[in-house]
């Protein structure tokens, strides 16, 4: 039935019941309104005037009112079929023109193609066709329908790795009793790799005692597929593919470097190396102690003044403690005071301790041997090695108390004196030190290298070496690799051409500062009884009935040999005095009076402080409140004596 040359209006004389069929389908979902829209870009443009729009509308059947006015502007069926073809309305289409065989005119893609898709992006493919009666679409997975999707655009959200496959279309249509398929070309979906990712990786150190199993394990972010491979040094593990790696009943040979590799098309991505130390000494002993000896010397008398030595082992102090270390911190210690200090303190620890001192200050170099200068050091023209003390004395005295490990750290100059500034040095024989071999590990870690200074950064209030070394020593691992890492840093971020740490080493590679102690008793009562502090104190006016709290802490909330009293009256003229004399005395005014007694060490007896105050309403305007402080802290290790009086 070909009516293309007929007219409209002749079409509804000739097939009243066709046309409407047709007028039916027009009417349905309103859409004469697409014929109408399709008018105003149709080849030969007809805009219909708002009246005849309205006139449409208001019908009982809009359809027969449009093809009225069609038929009045003589319009054939083959116009009226071009104007149903381009606003899609191919139901009708069909009911008026013969049938058309399917044809695919726009593919998804080249047939058998890949195609690569973002983790999460949106899959788009499309698949036109064109035919009479109109095709019917439908998509499939994997040669699987996909069900729904029955339209000629596929849209699959947040595409993910289940969802990789192959893809194409199937279309079909219905002529009479006959149905029609074809197929479009296959198209092969992938998720794109990306880079993996370590979130979880194996700790930089492991110590493990010998027949041990141990457990090494990763955790890898990646949205799409990868592998994994555990490598001990440069060696592959055959079959070592999952994301932890076990090894049973350690021995000696499993010792080193792992590392796991994750890898796909987008590259590899490798994890830090993990060393495997295998302890091979049954039931590794703890240390019968953990204590510390951190001294600031800033205040001395012949040469200059330094700002941030306190304020750098109260840093310390803090960061020990965090590791369990008992520790004792000092300032402002001269020649005798110092060795004193150091016979007391190894005499204190017991064998088979771990023990850290520091000592920041001014220091030199000379004869090999590095020099710690007390507070009282004579003037840059004329102190000897003799008025000092050798960084190989404390080795000596850790060695002869038989302790398990000693870490010595100095943050001092080691610039060697000019002959011609201090000719009394050069002549000088530098002293020896006789010790036995003994098993005590040494590590000595100095803030500069020989024959240059270190250096405080002025716009800080800490020095720049110990602050440094701050942020890395309350880290889980061997105390090698920390000073190690520590340095390397150090070099990268400061100028090493004037200031170079460096580190000298004897044993003690396996050791960490995190292991616990197994302390004594006696120990704790030892290192408690000059530890603890009576911080109330009553202040009794008698005279006048006034009554106060003193409040007793040591200096900065750490420092041993120096006291800090808090008390409130602050609104009365003051003055205090402080027997004995040794004791140095400062304070400020906050929110309460702290008054310091420094010094502490010097005390031979008890502590008096007086306190007199002036009220107008007592006779001879005078009262007064006396507080004992006894031997407060420092001061009960009695180090007050001359080294010549031992």
């Amino acid at each position: 039935m070909n009516l293309d040359q007929c007219l409209l209006e002749e079409f509804r004389t000739l097939h009243p019941e066709l046309y409407y069929s047709v007028v039916d389908l027009i009417n349905e979902n309103e859409n004469w309104k697409s014929i109408i829209s399709a008018l105003s870009q149709f080849r030969v443009k007809l805009n219909l005037p708002p009246h005849k729009i309205r006139k449409i509308e208001s019908s009982k059947s809009p359809g027969e009112e449009l093809i009225n006015e069609l038929i009045i502007r003589i319009c054939t069926v083959g116009i009226f079929k071009e104007l149903l073809r381009n606003c899609g309305l191919t139901n009708v289409l069909t009911l008026i023109s013969e049938p058309e065989l399917l044809t695919i005119v726009k593919q998804p893609g080249e047939d058998d193609s890949e195609i690569y898709i973002d983790f999460d992006d949106d899959l788009y493919l499309e698949c036109q066709a064109v035919g009479l009666p109109p095709p019917k679409y439908q998509w499939y997975f994997d040669n699987v329908a996909i069900e729904n999707e029955t339209t000629s655009i596929l849209i699959l959200k947040n595409f993910s790795l289940e969802k990789e496959g192959s893809y194409f279309c199937g279309v079909s249509q219905q002529i009479e009793n006959e149905t029609y398929d074809i197929f479009s070309n296959t198209i092969n979906v992938f998720v794109r790799d990306t880079m993996p990712e370590f979130i979880q990786q194996p700790p930089l150190e492991i110590v493990t005692k010998c027949g041990a199993d141990l457990n090494l394990a990763v955790c890898v972010s990646c949205k799409s597929r990868y592998t994994l491979q555990w490598m001990f040094g440069n060696t592959i593990l055959a079959g070592e593919t999952s994301d932890t790696l076990t090894l049973k009943n350690v021995a000696k040979k499993h010792s080193g470097v792992y590392r796991c590799v994750a890898k796909n098309s987008s590259g590899e991505v490798f994890t830090l190396p993990s060393y495997v130390i295998v302890d091979v000494r049954a039931g590794r002993k703890r240390p019968t102690a953990k204590v510390a000896l951190l001294i600031a010397n800033e205040k001395y008398e012949n040469i200059t003044h330094l700002t941030t030595p306190v304020n750098d082992i109260i840093l310390l102090s803090e960061k020990l403690t965090q590791l369990k270390f008992r520790v004792i911190t000092l300032m402002n210690l001269t020649r005798s005071e110092m060795e004193n200090t150091f016979n007391w303190f190894f005499q204190l620890t017991p064998p088979g301790s771990y023990v850290f001192i520091c000592f920041v200050g001014h220091g030199f170099m000379a004869s090999s041997s590095r020099f710690m200068m007390p507070i009282d050091c004579p003037g840059n023209e004329t102190f000897k090695m003799e008025n000092c003390i050798c960084d190989e004395f404390l080795v000596m005295k850790a060695k002869n108390a038989k302790l398990k490990f000693i870490v010595l750290m100095l943050d001092m100059c080691l610039k060697v004196p000019k002959s011609e500034e201090n000719p009394h040095i050069s002549n000088e024989r530098a002293p020896d030190f006789i010790y036995g071999n003994g098993d005590c590990h040494v590590l000595k870690l100095f803030a500069t290298a020989s024959n240059q200074s270190a250096y405080e950064d002025r716009k800080s209030e800490y020095g720049i070496y110990v602050q440094h070394m701050c942020k890395y020593l309350t880290r889980d691992q061997l105390i090698t690799h920390i000073v190690i890492a520590a340095h390397k840093d150090f070099e990268e971020k400061w100028c090493s051409k004037v200031q170079k740490p460096f580190h000298v080493q004897e044993g003690g590679m396996d050791i960490k500062l995190t292991e616990p102690a197994a302390e004594s008793e006696e120990f704790i009562s030892k290192f408690e009884s000059f530890n603890k502090l009576n911080n109330l104190y009553e202040l009794n006016f008698s005279s006048t009935g006034l009554k106060s709290t003193l409040y007793a802490t040591p200096h900065k909330g750490k420092i041993l040999n120096a006291i800090d009293l808090h008390f409130s009256l602050a609104f009365l003229p003051l003055n205090v005095q402080v027997s004995p004399e040794v004791i140095d005395m400062s304070y400020k005014i906050e929110d309460s009076i702290i008054l310091t007694l420094h010094n502490l060490q010097k005390a031979k007896n008890d502590i008096y402080v007086t306190i007199v105050s002036k009220h107008s309403e007592k006779k001879d305007g005078f009262d007064s409140a006396v507080v004992d402080l006894g031997l407060p802290l420092f001061a009960k290790a009695n180090i007050w004596y001359p080294v010549s009086d031992k």
